[in-house]
């Protein structure tokens, strides 16, 4: 094992120590802008694959072998994972702090509904709790300027409470005292952005399928304009690394509409989202491919081709 940092010699450098979970494409991009800020991040990635565990060291992250020292030196812990382990790190947050004299600053920033989060959050007593959600891609420097998501937050406690600057920093929004009210916001702006992607994917590959989909895509950029073409096309090339994790954002998102919209069940059509990124994820070759390691399903003409391929075998199947 590496020897331990001197986290009062972190301290003394910086103006906080930010505790990371985990160092996804999303993780390692809000590490590397609250470093860029002289925030020092710390995070534990030894449960999880060497790509993280790569992206981690890439952004410079100080590693830490165990939940226990991530939850006694953190000033700040960001929980930004798959929808899915959302629960789960928070269990792991919280049996790693076990109540001790060290206060806990826990920010939930995934993407899960309403009654998700609060349930997430009733595992936390004595703990300043937020309730937190990213609108956009990961935070990164380009012509020499940081372009960066919105950051809603809401419940009692906002970042800027937490170290004042903190919240312009992330691009924090707070924008209620009430729980829940930012994990909502994730999900009806994730309906439009997600679950367009979804409806385009099953435009294209139908289209593919049909012989008509250069015809189509011309049509898009004649009729709607050049940008509603661009956005099919980063939409649908876009989608493969990210579709496993977007099954149960799609489920998250259902259950918001259900239950705080009051749209039956019957009436779902993310429950549906969610079984066309199932799959893409599990049904054809995209479901290998990773952020900054792509080879299939880099333009509209290979997803379709894919996903077309994918449910030809599961119709051969079924027959």
């Amino acid at each position: 094992m590496a020897d331990l940092p001197d986290f009062d010699a972190l301290r003394g450098r910086h103006l906080g120590l930010i505790g990371v979970i985990s160092m996804g494409d999303m993780g390692s991009g809000v590490a590397r802008l609250l470093m860029a800020h002289n925030y020092a991040v710390l995070t534990n990635v030894s449960d999880r694959s060497e790509d993280t565990k790569s992206r981690a060291l890439s952004a410079g992250a100080v590693l830490l072998p165990s939940d226990e020292l991530l939850v006694d030196h953190s000033d700040l812990i960001l929980s930004i994972v798959p929808p899915a382990e959302a629960y789960s790190t928070a269990e792991r947050v919280v049996k790693a702090w076990d109540r001790k004299e060290t206060e806990l600053v826990y920010a939930d920033l995934n993407a899960v509904s309403p009654s998700t989060l609060l349930s997430i959050s009733s595992l936390f007593t004595g703990v300043k709790f937020i309730d937190g959600s990213i609108l956009g891609g990961p935070p990164s420097f380009i012509g020499g300027s940081w372009t960066k998501p919105i950051i809603p937050t809401s419940g009692p406690f906002s970042l800027s409470d937490i170290f004042p600057g903190l919240g312009e920093v992330l691009g924090e929004k707070h924008i209620s005292p009430e729980l829940g009210q930012a994990s909502g916001l994730k999900m009806v702006f994730a309906s439009l952005s997600k679950g367009y992607a979804a409806v385009a994917l099953q435009s294209v590959t139908t289209a593919h399928q049909l012989g008509v989909l250069p015809e189509l895509l011309e049509s898009v950029n004649e009729l709607q304009g050049e940008a509603a073409g661009k956005k099919l096309e980063q939409a649908v090339t876009g989608l493969a690394p990210k579709a496993g994790r977007w099954v149960r954002e799609m489920e998250e998102i259902g259950k918001t509409h259900r239950e705080n919209g009051n749209w039956e069940e019957w009436e779902g059509i993310f429950e549906a989202a969610a079984k066309v990124y199932e799959l893409v994820a599990k049904g054809t070759v995209l479901g290998g491919e990773r952020i900054g390691k792509r080879e299939r399903g880099t333009t509209v003409e290979g997803v379709a081709e894919a996903v077309g391929e994918g449910l030809g075998r599961r119709k051969e199947k079924e027959e």
